[in-house]
């Protein structure tokens, strides 16, 4: 009798976990004949299946803006986000390449811009101690944060944590310290053409620091509906 229980409980589960991976294919499925239907408007829905938005660089352009206009200085405040005293950059593709090459940038960004609020913060340093009674921190940047910068400039969410050569990452307490002062951005960002699409802004500019000047890096920004663009690729021209 046990036997014949435990046979129709197994092939009960079996029978739902059919039923469950048909209604997702289903789902997905309808998820894809949407987007395609719907053109590259509906970003979310494949965003949403983990794929790659389109190949945003090959997208005609739809006009040029002023080099200097409201635009342009928008995208010129996020490319400074990973900037300090350097002319040469290193391409990227997506949120977690620009982290694994900017991540000690963007921290330094964050410290450059807003110094009072991570520097001799007490209850910061109170709960850093209690996880960390031997480490005697000033500076600190809550992981928190950081990912909202994250999310802000490059779109990205589930960000990682870890140590960089400039920061160390406090996982117990939940954030990052130095020991160093915030490095300044010493070059100035020379701006060729700035391009609108469908779904992108498209930026060409060089960096410039006393006589040395870079390459040519063109900046890929995608749309977003209700806010500031974010930064999705760098290549060099």
């Amino acid at each position: 009798m046990r036997r014949r229980y435990l046979g129709r409980r197994r092939a009960y589960r079996r029978g739902c976990w059919r039923i469950g991976t048909l209604v997702v294919v289903l789902a997905l499925t309808v998820l894809l004949l949407v987007s395609c239907m719907a053109g590259s408007g509906v970003l979310w829905v494949r965003g949403l299946l983990g794929w790659d938005v389109g190949d945003y660089a090959a997208e005609p352009t739809e006009r040029t803006l002023a080099n200097d206009g409201e635009v342009a200085l928008m995208l010129c405040d996020t490319v400074r986000v990973v900037l300090d005293d350097r002319v040469q950059l290193e391409e990227f593709r997506g949120t977690s390449q620009a982290l694994k090459l900017y991540r000690d940038e963007i921290l330094n960004y964050m410290l450059r811009s807003d110094y009072a609020a991570y520097t001799g913060n007490a209850s910061a340093v109170r709960a850093v101690a209690k996880q960390y009674p031997t480490l005697s921190v000033a500076t600190l940047i809550s992981e928190k944060d950081f990912e909202s910068t994250v999310y802000r400039y490059f779109g990205g969410s589930g960000v990682d944590h870890k140590s960089g050569d400039m920061f160390r990452y406090l996982g117990r307490a939940g954030y990052y310290t130095t020991p160093t002062s915030a490095r300044a951005c010493n070059v100035e960002i020379k701006v060729l053409l700035v391009e609108e699409t469908a779904n992108t802004y498209r930026m060409d500019f060089k960096l410039i620091r006393g006589g040395t000047q870079s390459e040519t890096y063109r900046a890929i920004f995608v749309k977003r509906e209700d806010s500031a663009p974010y930064w999705k690729a760098l290549q060099i021209k």
